[in-house]
């Protein structure tokens, strides 16, 4: 449950808090400046003196302040504007004069001397105070201006945040299709030779599809969840490829647990292996290593490098949208790089830091 201070606007703590502060100051100048002319006023007269006539202050403030925060000077309508701000600054005169009048016999504004004619006291009123109002209104629209300035900021946040989101989303609508496209090749083939294996690697399909689904609304997951992806996809291509596809991982400890991006090391290894392993007729090498650095993770996927002839031509969407991604949930912090110093192979390493900006 909110308190209430909680409720309370901060614009009125620091109303309440200037207006006491210039109250106690000016008490303390009317103290010293009465011993200095030689005139005995106590703290307490001095007190009631300043309260009595700066604490009227607080409400007047507000009042203008909800007025500026109502109707700030802007372009478009700058004139309309101050004329409104200035029948403000005028009622703000012409109250203080009325609190004056009303209050003298508590205050004796005016000392031993008889109180004068409105007129008087209004005139008096608005050299005292008409500047004064302008001075507040000048102060509201510093604190109004610097309130809409972090409202956008916030918007503005939320609407990149919300927009990386839906390029995410985007990127990875263009990669479930495409993996699981390829997986149903891969059942279909089977399907014909083998009813069986077809039946375990439609399980693991499911597998991937419950996966996918269940993911779409976290970007990031740990690399232990992502190699149970692989490991789905893995055991389709290992019934369909046989002894051709030999699988080898080094994955240090520390890493199971490092946040990534969620379906980025699958399109890799589907990549590894459409391109590099599949063509082939030799048996080919898939290498899985992740390794700490820094604070972040370390990711490499190898290959065996297929023969000139044997060789298919990718489209680039796997490499494009895993650039993409890391892009935007990390910036310029994330790295992506090709090549292996085996000639034999193909190596792409990417580095993942720790935290996204997503």
């Amino acid at each position: 449950m909110p308190t209430l201070s909680s409720r309370i606007p901060v614009v009125f703590w620091i109303v309440l808090l200037v207006w006491t502060v210039y109250a106690l100051v000016f008490a303390s100048q009317v103290v010293s400046m009465g011993a200095q002319q030689g005139q005995a006023i106590t703290w307490a007269e001095a007190l009631k003196f300043s309260f009595g006539g700066w604490m009227t202050w607080i409400p007047l403030s507000l009042g203008l302040y909800a007025l500026v925060a109502w109707r700030p000077v802007e372009r478009g309508r700058v004139l309309k504007t101050l004329a409104l701000l200035m029948a403000g600054a005028l009622l703000v005169v012409l109250l203080r004069a009325a609190y004056v009048m009303l209050t003298n016999p508590l205050f004796a504004w005016y000392g031993d001397a008889p109180l004068p004619p409105f007129t008087e006291v209004l005139t008096t009123s608005f050299f005292n105070n008409f500047l004064l109002a302008w001075l507040v209104i000048g102060i509201a629209h510093t604190l109004v201006f610097y309130r809409q300035s972090r409202e956008r900021g916030r918007q503005v946040a939320a609407l990149e945040a919300s927009l990386a989101r839906t390029q995410l989303e985007a990127l990875r609508a263009q990669l479930n299709p495409h993996f699981l496209f390829n997986a149903l090749n891969s059942v279909a083939e089977m399907v014909h030779r083998d009813a069986e294996q077809a039946d375990r690697m439609l399980v693991a399909l499911s597998s991937m599809l419950r996966d996918s689904l269940s993911s779409d609304q976290h970007q990031l997951r740990s690399l232990r969840e992502e190699l149970t992806m692989v490991d789905h996809y893995l055991m389709i291509e290992k019934i369909r490829l046989g002894d051709r596809l030999q699988v080898q991982r080094d994955i240090a400890p520390a890493c199971l647990d490092v946040s990534m991006p969620a379906l980025m090391l699958q399109p890799l290894v589907e990549n590894a292996i459409v391109h590099g392993i599949a063509p082939s007729r030799l048996p080919g090498t898939l290498h899985i290593r992740a390794r700490p650095h820094g604070r972040g993770l370390q990711l490499d996927v190898e290959n065996s490098v297929a023969t000139a002839g044997a060789a298919r031509a990718g489209t680039g969407i796997g490499l494009h949208s895993t650039r993409s991604r890391l892009r935007l949930l990390y910036g310029a912090n994330a790295q992506l790089s090709l090549g292996s110093p085996d000639p034999q192979m193909h190596r792409v390493r990417l580095y993942i830091p720790a935290g996204a900006t997503a």
